[in-house]
């Protein structure tokens, strides 16, 4: 199981089966299923208690470490995720926030400490995240966490009965370190 990561305003602590009925509380939100590739809406407690169960399972594996985004009082305000390839030594950034902590720079502050965390902990060579291009909150996530545009793929996903734009981001190791 990984350890709590602690930056000046959060801690970033693994999934606890807990937090499930608080965890379906923040995820039943439009906005995140809106914005997010895969996310059920309407997000249930039953969602939530298999989506810790994943998460547990995941980590006991090393795959996937998945962290609690918890205010210092450990009050939860929602989830971040790296996906690690460890045959390429890299990993996917992924995250959600609840509708109350948005706006406050907590997802910034959170994976900045994660990428980070791949880079120094897990010895990762690369990070990399997508997002929908109409996000423009979490376009300024993944500068704000290090990463640098890398691309668009046009109309690579549909959602919403629509064809949608996504943007790539990442970063490696050496230009994190000089940051």
């Amino acid at each position: 199981m990984p350890h709590c990561i602690r930056t000046t305003r959060l801690q970033l602590c693994p999934l606890r089966t807990d937090m499930a009925q608080r965890l379906a509380e923040l995820g039943n939100d439009p906005i995140i299923a809106a914005q997010t590739a895969n996310f059920p809406s309407p997000y249930t407690l039953e969602h939530a208690q298999a989506y810790i169960s994943q998460a547990i399972a995941s980590d006991g594996a090393k795959a996937n470490p998945v962290f609690a985004i918890e205010l210092l009082d450990g009050t939860l305000a929602g989830v971040i995720n790296l996906k690690l390839n460890p045959r390429h030594r890299s990993g996917h950034l992924g995250y959600w926030m609840g509708a109350p902590y948005r706006g406050c720079g907590y997802m910034s502050e959170a994976a900045r400490a994660l990428v980070r965390h791949g880079f120094e902990v897990l010895n990762l060579h690369r990070v990399e995240s997508a997002c929908f291009a109409f996000n423009k909150a979490s376009t300024r996530v993944l500068e704000n966490a290090g990463l640098a545009p890398e691309g668009r793929k046009r109309q690579a996903f549909f959602k919403e009965g629509e064809f949608v734009d996504l943007l790539l981001f990442g970063a490696i190791a050496e230009t994190i370190s000089q940051a």
